[in-house]
């Protein structure tokens, strides 16, 4: 009794659950019906979403057990209230309760053997099935208020188009075979019209007309192609093949008898370019390494070369460059590398690099770099990767030459007074136990000074100022560098104090320079010096700061170190620059003095002169834009004007872009947007307009004649 019990309430579940998906079907059905008639594309899945998303919203068919008893209570008073009772096991029941259970299960049985569940469902009219049928209503409205546009029925072996009028000339079938590069392994594809295909592909069109022929032409973008007939003429099945290199697209021409039709479309044909490979690093993280010139370092290279075929292979390239001077000597080398795993367009290599075969002495430098090459034929890509540098410094630089070829030198040549301060402080201590107490202090004061003064100079160069106590000491023997420092202070207090700053006007420079006050007087804006090389030279005044504490405490031996790091810090200086460059010769051929001047000189004509002014690019531009928007024909000097502009010449992609415009401009006089889409593309390429030069605007003096009539109106010109 218990399983029958179960059962027949499973069988009123079943029954509503059925009844509720029913709507679903039918709509279903109709969606089907409808995708088999000449609806747009889009209906199809358009009426399937809005099908299931109403399905998915409506709970009626994934409703629970105990929902179903609370509905057949309530449809049914015969169960009295009790349809709960059939979940429950009869052991876990009381006996009245398993008394009432028997009851309903038998009133249940009663309601199944007369029907009386067929109306047991929901309703028809619920707001799931409502919204559902209305808004696919709604969609064939909207498909047919904008019109039932003719379908296309492609498959993969092809591509048919509509039907068209017999009299016309139409493609029926177009089947285009793409055979790529042996070296891409890519497997043959097959299209319709519109192509894809990778560089150097060998595409074949296989074209069907629905009338005879006598030829078949491709018109390209700047060439024409005859197709070949597969049958004797007049035919209908035509056949071309091309290598394609770039991108282009094409219009079909035919011909039968002595009328000649063009097809209206215009077709694509897109190449995919082979890319050159790309280098990902990781190792090492610098660009520079600074070596120990104690021992060689163990620089290791990890590094993943990627193109969208295959790396063909890698090599290292490095050149060393010894010596100082003009006596600079490069040696250079090329390593094939061996990589450690390929998997894919992916190859990595990790090496060590083979620095243990050079000889390298403080000051030389090492370049490297890797050069990789892909498969692509006939000629494969070649990449180069960002160079690294690994530098083993220079301990100690003097007397570099003035025509020093391979240094750039960014300092003046009065820095090299430090090198004499050294030689003079060792001297001094040298002589130090010949020289009276009074002569060592006073040759020790008057290095600091010199010490000091030099510390200034540098102190130009980062924003610094001397003020005249500083140089009060040193008029008699550097007259010359204070007064001229000296005066230009002088000339700019008297500016300041005797001339009340002018009024400032837009666009005065001066002004804005005069309000802002000294731009010397910071460091940041001072020169035009790197941060590196700015740090550099903060370093070697700090230097030599301490070498002239040193020196004025009459402590010269304290001070060699100090004055030692500033030489260093300087030369460092010199020589952070350093850059290599290919000294190449030039020999020019030998003259033969038996053949000067005496060439014909009969056919050899001046260049033609035309007072005509040539248009700027913005005029030409203008003028076709005006054109254009007036519908008015172009004549093909302006249109090869136009292709022929740098920009467009630069851009290949927009220079195929602009020739399909015009084309379809000069074919469709017409069409409006034949003539919108042309306008916008040249509306793109119009230049900036340069403003034109003009006078500075000068304010007529308080009390004269345009002062006072300026007034009289008003303040206006």
């Amino acid at each position: 009794m218990a399983d029958r019990a179960y059962q027949l309430l499973r069988k009123a579940t079943i029954r509503w659950r059925g009844t509720s998906l029913q709507p679903y079907f039918w709509l279903l059905a109709g969606a089907i019906s409808v995708s088999l008639l000449q609806w747009p594309n889009w209906i199809p899945p358009a009426l399937l979403s809005v099908i299931l998303l109403a399905l998915f919203l409506d709970r009626n068919w994934r409703i629970s057990s105990t929902e179903i008893c609370r509905r057949l209570d309530s449809h049914f008073t015969a169960l009295q209230d009790s349809s709960a009772l059939l979940e429950q096991a009869p052991e876990h029941l009381s006996p009245l309760a398993q008394l009432q259970r028997q009851r309903t299960a038998t009133a249940l049985q009663q309601l199944l053997d007369s029907g009386a569940l067929k109306n047991f469902r929901p309703a028809w009219h619920r707001s799931a099935v409502i919204n559902a049928a209305g808004a696919c209503l709604g969609l064939l409205l909207a498909a047919a208020f904008t019109g039932l546009p003719e379908r296309k029925a492609s498959s993969a072996a092809g591509a048919r188009t509509d039907a068209v009028p017999p009299s016309a000339i139409a493609v029926v079938e177009a089947v285009t075979e793409i055979r790529p590069p042996a070296y891409t392994k890519l497997p043959v594809l097959t299209q319709s019209l519109e192509v894809h295909a990778p560089e150097q592909s060998s595409v074949t069109w296989r074209i069907t007309l629905n009338r005879p022929t006598d030829s078949l032409a491709m018109l390209a973008a700047k060439t024409r192609f005859d197709f070949t007939a597969t049958e004797p003429l007049p035919s209908r099945h035509w056949q071309l093949t091309r290598t394609m290199a770039a991108s282009d697209f094409y219009q079909l021409s035919a011909r039968l008898g002595a009328e000649e039709t063009l097809l209206p479309e215009i077709h694509n044909i897109e190449i995919q370019s082979d890319r050159p490979p790309e280098f990902s690093f990781s190792l090492p993280r610098d660009n520079i390494l600074v070596a120990d010139n104690s021992a060689l370092p163990r620089l290791q290279v990890d590094v993943t070369v990627r193109d969208d075929f295959q790396v063909a292979g890698t090599k290292l390239l490095i050149t060393l460059a010894s010596g100082d001077g003009e006596n600079v000597r490069f040696r250079n080398d090329t390593i094939a590398l061996e990589p450690v795993r390929a998997e894919g367009d992916a190859t990595r290599y990790h090496f060590t690099l083979p620095l243990d075969r050079y000889t390298v002495e403080p000051g030389d430098e090492l370049y490297w770099f890797l050069q990789a090459r892909d498969n692509r034929e006939p000629e494969p890509n070649l990449s180069k990767s960002q160079h690294f540098i690994v530098r083993w410094p220079q301990e100690e630089i003097f007397g570099l030459s003035d025509a020093e070829g391979m240094a750039i030198k960014v300092l003046p040549e009065y820095f090299r007074s430090q090198r004499q301060l050294i030689i003079d402080t060792e001297a001094l201590i040298a002589e130090r136990q010949q020289l009276s107490e009074a002569e060592f202090r006073k040759r020790s004061q008057s290095l600091a000074y010199e010490q000091n003064l030099l510390r200034m100079r540098y102190g130009r160069f980062l924003g610094e100022e001397d003020s005249e106590q500083e140089h009060s000491d040193g008029d008699a023997a550097h007259g010359d560098d204070h007064e001229a420092h000296g005066d230009a202070h002088e000339s700019h207090e008297e500016h300041e104090e005797g001339h009340p700053p002018s009024p400032q006007q837009f666009g005065d420079a001066s002004g804005v320079v005069a309000a802002a006050g000294h731009q010397h007087d910071s460091s940041e804006h001072a020169t035009l010096f790197d941060p590196q090389t700015k740090e550099l030279l903060r370093s070697a005044l700090n230097a030599m700061w301490s070498s002239h504490r040193e020196l004025s405490v009459i402590d010269p031996q304290a001070s060699l170190p100090h004055q030692h790091r500033a030489l260093r810090y300087i030369k460092e200086v010199q020589q952070a620059s350093r850059i290599y460059l290919q000294r190449v010769g030039f020999e020019p051929p030998p003259l033969d003095e038996e053949r000067r001047l005496s060439g014909e000189r009969e056919d050899v004509k001046p260049p033609p002169l035309s007072a005509q002014r040539s248009a700027p690019e913005r005029e030409q531009l203008e003028q076709l834009l005006h054109q254009v928007r007036a519908g008015d024909t172009l004549d093909s000097d302006g249109v090869e004007a136009l292709l022929s502009l740098t920009q467009v010449r630069e851009q290949p992609q927009l220079k195929l872009e602009l020739s399909k415009n015009l084309r379809l401009y000069q074919q469709r006089t017409n069409c409006s947007d034949c003539r919108r889409q042309l306008s916008a593309l040249l509306y793109q390429l119009l230049p900036a307009p340069q403003a034109l030069p003009s006078l500075p605007r000068e304010r007529a003096a308080a009390g004269s004649f345009d002062h006072w009539l300026r007034q009289q109106n008003g303040g206006r010109e």
